[in-house]
């Protein structure tokens, strides 16, 4: 659910970005590799598998902020390059009090990090992913020969 969850924020993004005209580059600056000026511990994403990544941000997001602690959350997060939105927002469905992301995009894939807050939970969810995209302009075929 939460990797489907983070395909569809991906994809999101992606289409209102070419929608929008604007170029599909990630959103800002490239991540760094561990902690951010801000202490988010992004993880090795650029060369460690995406479910080590995940699970060492979700212990370092639930290991640093708990429930009530969304204005903090949101100012270093803000700081670390994420795009925060709170719960004050007319969506069609049922919408975290807080809710950050942060996209980069490299080539072919989709790096994306989202940290929410649920009211009644005793912390914020967070999640890693890394979507990879292929190009349907680009001939993948290496075994055919090129001539």
């Amino acid at each position: 659910m939460n990797k489907v969850l983070g395909a569809c924020v991906a994809a999101v993004w992606l289409a209102g970005a070419c929608a929008s005209g604007a170029p599909a580059d990630g959103g800002g600056a490239r991540p760094p590799q561990g902690p951010g000026p801000a202490g988010t511990d992004f993880g090795f994403w650029n060369r460690d598998a995406e479910g080590a990544v995940d699970a060492a941000f979700r212990t370092f997001i639930s290991g640093r902020y708990r429930q009530g602690d969304e204005s903090l959350a949101r100012s270093a997060l803000e700081r670390d390059g994420f795009a925060c939105q709170d719960g004050n927002r007319p969506d069609a469905q049922p919408v975290p009090v807080l809710e950050c992301t942060r996209l980069y995009r490299l080539n072919d894939d989709v790096h994306a990090w989202s940290v929410r807050f649920w009211a009644g939970d005793s912390g914020p969810k967070a999640r890693y992913t890394r979507t990879h995209r292929r190009d349907p302009y680009r001939n993948y075929d290496d075994k055919k020969k090129r001539g």
